[in-house]
């Protein structure tokens, strides 16, 4: 695996020298090509929010990707600072391949910036799939290749295309200067994506945004997000569970940790941990006892929604049954409902009602 440079820049095809039909007269710019749906196409979602520190870095490497067929859609969440005009510099240079789409909701935060991206792309209708970028992390030039490459593998029999399908991947752990500080984000949590279960993700988010492609039936089934949306990802990777969703267990991203990140990876490690509980004991038992009823209200969103579509969701109501049990019974299941580390597992059957 090579590193990407984020100060590279891929090179512009330069149109020629303008034509003129009179000295005195302005000269005649080329009209750029408008964006068509390719059988290749993808779409980049990018949400960004006061990321000017970093985000000239992650376009760049988003340009430097081997499969060129795609097109950037950024929302912006109501930035400060000089993110609009990076921005806008970017469109200039890339014309249609870079959409500023309006955020009617700005100052939302990210859940809704994202769904906010989800619905152009499908209302666009010009792109099959759809990755999901963060605007501080540096992609490596195979990314958007070796997802797409994949997603067509699990799309490839007949009628898989109208099925909710997701690719993701492992990411690689660095700082803010990119020096890494753990080649797989997936050992360095403890997690084993590979191994995801329907009903484990009920409870457990093993799918990381940054890293994720989903098709458009994702999205047509996933959208309107609804208001217990813990976060978008989980969500498409919930609703991925009626569908097809595979990971590759190989780094496609320099997952960059700073002091602002929205979420970031956590040492898990059981030292920690314990430091933790006695240095913010009442906080940590609050912060499960939270995620506890939030996971409660997606899970029922979700089942929802399934009935909607007329999809199958025993597996969800067989799930939320059981949480509703007295704790003596919940005891002597919750390692089949809830993954992870004995502990992790442990504090949810004690916390989550």
């Amino acid at each position: 695996m090579r590193n990407a440079d984020p100060r590279e820049r891929p090179r512009r095809e330069e149109g020629g020298p303008p034509r003129m039909r009179r000295r005195a007269l302005p000269l005649r710019v080329r009209r750029r090509e408008p964006v068509r749906m390719s059988a290749a196409l993808v779409d980049v979602l990018l949400a960004t929010y006061n990321g000017a520190k970093y985000l000239e870095a992650q376009l760049d490497s988003i340009l430097a990707q081997t499969h060129q067929a795609f097109r950037i859609l950024v929302s912006d969440d109501g930035s400060s600072d000089a993110t609009p005009q990076i921005l806008r510099r970017y469109q200039a240079r890339l014309g249609e391949r870079l959409v500023l789409v309006p955020n009617p909701s700005a100052g939302s935060g990210v859940v809704r910036n994202f769904g906010n991206l989800m619905q152009a792309s499908l209302d666009h209708g010009v792109a099959q799939w759809a990755v999901f970028a963060d605007q501080d992390d540096v992609w490596l030039p195979e990314k958007i290749a070796s997802l797409w490459r994949e997603m067509v593998r699990i799309e490839g029999d007949s009628g898989a295309a109208a099925l909710p399908c997701l690719v993701h991947s492992d990411l690689t752990v660095v700082d803010e200067g990119l020096r890494v500080l753990s080649p797989s984000f997936a050992r360095y949590q403890r997690m084993d994506p590979a191994d995801c279960s329907d009903v484990s993700l009920l409870s457990v988010n093993q799918v990381t945004g940054c890293t994720m492609m989903v098709n458009r039936t994702l999205l047509q089934l996933a959208l309107p997000l609804p208001a217990e949306t813990i976060m978008h990802d989980w969500w498409c990777a919930l609703i991925s569970s009626s569908g097809r969703r595979s990971y590759i267990d190989t780094p496609l991203i320099l997952y960059r940790q700073h002091g602002a990140n929205q979420l970031g990876a956590k040492d898990r490690g059981l030292r920690t941990r314990l430091r933790r509980m006695v240095t913010d004991g009442p906080g940590v038992v609050r912060r499960v006892r939270e995620l506890g009823r939030a996971t409660r209200l997606q899970s029922e969103a979700l089942l929802g929604r399934l009935r909607v579509q007329g999809a199958d969701g025993a597996y969800v109501s067989k799930y939320l049954s059981w949480r509703a049990r007295p704790l003596w019974v919940r005891l002597a299941g919750y390692r089949h409902y809830y993954f992870g580390p004995e502990l992790d597992r442990l504090s949810r059957c004690l916390l989550w009602f």
